[in-house]
């Protein structure tokens, strides 16, 4: 949310190295899937709209590369929409990494989908609203202690976070629809009916920041874990010590490297 997949081009290259071909998704309103910076956080009304356009990407790696076997990585907002995807959409893949996620209490989540349509009854659907920032990212920094910048919670990685600060891809408020998304992703990957709906067999790594204020600092992650090894078999969790959201920008970023590459290849065979 509010980046681009850019900024993992160094992770990318590990994976290379390591023999994996990485292919790339920036959600709809992130990175070059804008036309220009304006639409920049524009989303479409529909949020099974940006689920349609993780399947376009799914199908064009089976067209690309029908030999290999495909592993679906989802890190923060895009984990939210993969649990979606992998529950409602059953995608040909061999294994998930759902990264840097969170379980929000669906008590939660409801409210605030209300109180985004509120907002929108009165602002209209392009709207971008601070109201909705100060209550959704910018709390996790609140919850860091002395902060030297406003996205100390990404990481602790200072350089990656300057750079952060200073990418023109990554200042943007979101528009109405992308709130109401998230928050409609939040909600519904929350249940266990959902999360009973991702196939049983398919091998998922949970891996999330010790100290990532989404996952709020491990709890969450505890949480969704719970309810998913009830109905599935071959569940792998990982917390990355010392590691805020941005596990893979992170100062022991080399670590989680060498896992993930490790656990995929064990794993991406079913």
């Amino acid at each position: 949310m509010v980046e681009y997949v850019e900024r993992y081009e160094e992770f990318a290259l590990a994976m290379n190295k390591e023999g994996f071909t990485v292919i790339g998704h920036d959600h709809l309103g992130h990175g070059h899937t804008a036309q220009n910076p304006s639409q920049l956080g524009v989303f479409p009304e529909s949020p099974e709209e940006l689920i349609d356009d993780i399947e376009r990407v799914t199908s064009f790696i089976q067209e690309s590369y029908p030999e290999l076997p495909i592993v679906l990585l989802g890190h923060s907002m895009g984990s939210l929409m993969c649990r979606y995807y992998v529950a409602k959409r059953k995608p040909p893949i061999n294994a998930l990494i759902i990264m840097a996620t969170g379980q929000q209490p669906q008590f939660l989540t409801r409210f605030a989908l209300i109180l985004t349509e509120c907002i929108r009854l009165i602002k209209g659907n392009k709207h971008r609203s601070k109201l909705l920032t100060y209550l959704s990212t910018d709390s996790f920094n609140r919850s860091i202690k002395n902060p030297k910048t406003s996205v100390d919670w990404l990481s602790k990685n200072e350089e990656s976070n300057q750079a952060y600060l200073k990418d023109p891809f990554c200042q943007f408020i979101p528009t109405i629809p992308m709130y109401r998304s998230i928050f409609y992703f939040s909600n519904q990957v929350a249940s266990k009916q959902v999360i009973d709906e991702i196939p049983a067999q398919l091998p998922i790594l949970v891996i999330s920041g010790q100290e990532d204020p989404l996952g709020e600092n491990g709890k969450g992650i505890e949480r969704f874990v719970k309810l998913l090894k009830a109905s599935h078999s071959k569940v792998s969790v990982r917390v990355v010590e010392e590691a805020r959201h941005e596990i893979l920008n992170e100062i022991n970023r080399q670590d989680t490297y060498h896992f993930l590459a490790d656990w995929m290849t064990k794993n991406m065979d079913g």
